[in-house]
């Protein structure tokens, strides 16, 4: 799989729903990221962030190196799994979409405070 649009056609129904609704989110909020598939996944880079998802076959995962918005989300997100470094959400919490959208915008905060303030001297 080449691109992006090419793993949303992939899927149908809720998989292709949630991911498209993710993948439409980066799209309009974060243009300047990089958006690539790496490891099978749609994943946006950015100053050495990342945000990656997949639809797997009974929920959505969302994939980051900040820990400390994986904690944030243990705390928001009782019913959702966690691994190592992703949220796992079941399709039918369409609740989690709002708070899954917080938690990208506030990784893609973290990254950008980070790089100016690599600047001050």
């Amino acid at each position: 799989m080449d691109s992006v649009n090419e793993y949303i056609d992939s899927y149908d129904d809720e998989k292709k729903e949630w991911i498209t609704t993710f993948v439409t989110f980066m799209r309009e909020n974060y243009p300047n990221w990089e958006e690539t598939i790496a490891y099978q996944m749609p994943t946006y880079k950015f100053l050495g962030q990342y945000i990656a998802f997949n639809a797997a076959k009974t929920h959505f995962t969302l994939h980051t190196l900040d820990y400390v918005m994986l904690d944030k989300l243990k705390e928001e997100l009782s019913d959702a799994k966690f691994g190592k470094r992703c949220v796992k959400v079941k399709y039918k919490n369409k609740d989690a979409i709002p708070i899954l959208f917080d938690a990208c915008r506030e990784i893609a905060n973290r990254s950008m405070i980070s790089e100016t303030s690599d600047f001050i001297i």
